[in-house]
């Protein structure tokens, strides 16, 4: 009978419908328990993690060398120790692209939301100040699709479908990538391609669809947000550290860009005094902060596990796991 660790709740199994086989000895962790997760993975042939779970170690790795298969349930693996896992001969798989619709599309909500001061304008309506909140939009000048540049840093699934709407909506859309597409395929998507200083300083919104790697943890600092248009707002569904967190507080401190929507933080869960949490005020109505579900719809998180268990299966009857990630 082939056993199974699950850091994945049996909650999210069990509200969105997800199943696994009845032969497998199925047992589920407590992600705080790190006791509890090295007990339960010794002897098991697969671990199943939330995708960005940051406590797949070289320890637990080596200590449960027998592991067939390290499983996230999503498409971040940047939670797993990928170099110790590929010496040790551990395969470790994600579910790219599963998510990528309903990202987008909570980002493109973001987008909206910040442009047309969403959050001010429902509680201010509630506290009974319909008329000053009105016209206080209406002098504030709230924006639209149509008259954006929206920038994207990264064009995996995510980004490429973040560009799909917005340009169906009528924003001009520029983005930055590490590998750049063909001529012919910018044309085809109606895209631009744009150097990263340049694309921060001429985007009204900027969004983030790059994985964490030691080459973009940190990558948009203090030097690259005063880059951004005062006016421009920045969006981040992608890693919370990704960016300077210190440095994105002390710029909606100082009003230097409008506005920033962030679903992701560095750690996840963010401690109370974390510097996004404990902004004044007037900083708190720059900010829309929401607790890493952008991706997270019943039937989306369906279809990862389900990703997730078949590519487990996959290894428990002899077969090779699919979307390995640290090349074995």
């Amino acid at each position: 009978m082939p056993k199974i660790v699950s850091v994945v709740p049996k909650w999210r199994f069990d509200a969105t419908g997800a199943t696994v086989p009845k032969s497998w000895e199925m047992i589920f962790v407590d992600a705080e328990d790190d006791a509890a997760l090295m007990a339960a993975c010794k002897g098991a042939d697969a671990l199943l993690a939330p995708s960005g779970f940051q406590k797949i170690t070289a320890e637990l790795l080596h200590r449960n060398s027998q592991l067939k298969l390290v499983q996230e349930s999503g498409a971040g693996f940047d939670g797993a120790d990928i170099q110790t896992a590929r010496e040790l001969g551990i395969p470790v798989a994600n579910v790219p692209g599963a998510n990528a619709h309903e990202v987008a599309e909570y980002t493109i909500g973001l987008m909206i939301a910040m442009q047309r001061c969403l959050i001010i304008a429902d509680r201010e309506t509630k506290a009974g100040q319909y008329l000053t909140v009105r016209k206080q939009m209406f002098l504030h000048g709230l924006g639209d699709m149509p008259s954006s540049t929206i920038g994207l840093v990264g064009l995996g699934a995510i980004g490429r479908r973040v560009a799909e709407i917005a340009r169906f909506l009528g924003a001009k859309v520029v983005y930055y990538n590490r590998t750049r597409l063909a001529t012919e395929k910018e044309d085809e998507l109606g895209l631009e391609y744009s150097s990263l200083p340049e694309l921060l300083a001429h985007s009204d919104i900027v969004s983030l669809h790059i994985p964490l790697t030691p080459q973009t943890r940190g990558l948009i600092g203090k030097k690259e947000m005063l880059l951004m248009k005062p006016s421009s707002y920045l969006i981040n569904t992608a890693r919370g550290d990704i960016i300077d967190q210190i440095a994105l507080a002390e710029i909606l401190e100082s009003g230097r860009i409008a506005g920033a929507a962030v679903d992701v933080f560095y750690p996840e869960p963010p401690p109370a005094e974390h510097p996004l949490l404990t902004l004044s005020p007037t900083a708190q109505d720059r900010l829309i902060v929401t607790p890493h579900m952008g991706g997270v719809t019943a039937n989306c998180f369906r279809r990862m596990l389900e990703g997730a268990i078949e590519n487990i299966r996959r290894v428990c009857d002899g077969e090779a796991p699919q979307n390995v990630v640290n090349g074995l």
